[in-house]
Order: C-alpha cells, then sequence, then structure tokens
C-alpha cells in the first residue's frame, strides 16, 4: 500500500482507492500515513508541520465521519504568496482558503484547550492549500487519511500577524477567482473558530505519540468553497486582519 501512495505522489496520477481491495479502518489509516511519511522523509524530504481536514460539516457527511482528520505537511510544498504553481504537481488540483498558524512553541494533547493553544503561537497568516485527490472513484475517509488527507502544497502569504486579543472566529474572508468574487465567509466555519481546529491537531498528535514543535506550520481547515482552477488561472484571498494571499497557476 505504501508503494502505492508513494507512486502517485512521484506520478502526479491517481489510483484506485487502497479500500477497493480491502476496508481500512481510521487506525490503520493512520498507521499508514505514519509510514509514508517515514518513507518520505527517508527519500530526502523535512515534515514542516500538520493540517487539519474536514473541519467543515459538509465534508464528514461526504465522508462517513463526524470529526476532523489530521495530515502532515511537507518543505517541499511552501509557496510564498505571487509565485506561480504549475499544474504538473497534481494529479486533480482543487484550492482552499485557510488561517495558517507558526508555532512559537512546543504543543501537544492531551487536554489542550484553545486558550492554551493560542498561547504557543507567533502568529496566524492568510493562506491557500492546493489540495490533491490522488484517488480514482469514490475514496473513503480512510484511504484520505492514509494518504495525508489531500496535502501537497501550501501558499503562505503576509504578514505573520500576532493573534493575541483577535476574534478569530470573526474574521473574515473575500475569496477571488481570475478577478471575480467567488465567496465571502468568516473564519467561524472551521470548527466555529481556528484556534478550535489548532487545540485539536495537538490533541490527536498527542493521542499517536506526536506532536506539534516550535517552527511548525499548521493549516486549519477550508474557511470557504473549493475552487477549481485552470492553467493561467489566479486565485486570491483577503482577510479582514490578517492580510492578504495569491497564487497564479501554469
Amino acid at each position: 500500500m505504501i508503494d502505492v501512495l508513494l507512486a502517485t505522489r512521484a506520478t502526479h496520477r491517481a489510483a484506485p482507492p487502497l479500500s477497493q481491495d480491502k476496508p481500512l479502518s481510521l487506525e490503520e489509516a493512520y498507521n499508514l500515513q505514519d509510514a509514508l511519511r517515514d518513507a518520505l522523509v527517508k527519500k530526502g524530504e523535512r515534515i514542516l508541520g500538520w493540517k487539519a481536514g474536514f473541519t467543515g460539516r459538509g465534508a464528514q457527511q461526504a465522508f462517513g465521519v463526524d470529526h476532523p482528520v489530521c495530515g502532515f505537511l511537507l518543505a517541499s510544498g511552501v509557496f510564498a504568496t505571487g509565485e506561480q504553481v504549475p499544474l504538473s504537481r497534481f494529479a486533480q488540483l482543487a484550492v482552499e482558503v485557510e488561517t495558517a498558524f507558526v508555532m512559537k512553541k512546543d504543543l501537544a494533547g492531551p487536554g489542550v484547550a484553545p486558550a492554551a493553544a493560542v498561547l504557543a503561537v507567533e502568529g496566524a497568516v492568510p493562506a491557500l492549500e492546493l489540495v490533491d485527490t490522488r484517488f480514482t472513484g469514490k475514496p473513503m475517509a480512510a484511504d484520505l487519511v492514509a494518504d495525508g488527507v489531500f496535502a501537497n502544497a501550501i501558499v503562505l502569504g503576509q504578514p505573520l500577524t500576532s493573534v493575541t486579543g483577535l476574534d478569530l472566529a470573526l474574521e473574515g474572508v473575500v475569496y477571488e477567482q481570475n478577478g471575480q468574487v467567488m465567496a465571502t465567509n468568516t473564519a467561524a466555519e472551521v470548527l466555529g473558530n481556528p484556534l478550535n481546529s489548532l487545540a485539536w491537531v495537538a490533541n490527536h498528535l498527542g493521542s499517536r505519540g506526536l506532536g506539534l514543535r516550535a517552527g511548525d506550520v499548521v493549516m486549519t481547515g477550508s474557511i470557504s468553497t473549493v475552487l477549481r482552477p485552470k492553467a493561467g488561472g489566479v486565485v486570491s484571498a483577503r482577510f479582514t486582519r490578517l492580510g492578504s494571499v495569491s497564487v497564479r497557476f501554469a
């Protein structure tokens, strides 16, 4: 199974879901994710941080779960705002707008509350996640967990803003594609507040014997609709207080 997961990342071609041949539990899926992460690190990759997925009720219902899921981020998949990203690095690209945290201190569960999580944060940046569906057909939640929950690349905006005293649930976002407004939302779409997502990630990682480290980036989950740009397309987002982020595809 690990060979299949590595091959889809290397070839940028989707493969049939792992569960097509054998049903997977979420526990088995996270074990596969750990093995995939280890294999990628042995190939020279570096773990940049972590991401939460399925933070909205719609995504949870679509994949038959009632809670978020977690995946890892690779340093090789980080782009600065305004950069051009080749479509060739994706099997099936989609774009999500998110709030990203940069960690100031290590943080791991159990028992991490949002009020404690914010104390471990250096700041927040506007971000776009460039997700990749590396399965054909109808993958299950466990398939996606094993593969790292769609993780491929992220675009980090500017500036890095202190979140002390900010109610991130009220943070507004104007989401655009090719200069056209596609949606307006608030970050409350992410578990009520992105800090709730950060605390969830810390507690989840603690349950797996892992944790967040100082310097890690944490992507907290999709705030708005998913966009599917084509070559030449530009996706951007403007936040109320956190700044802006954009990316062009080639």
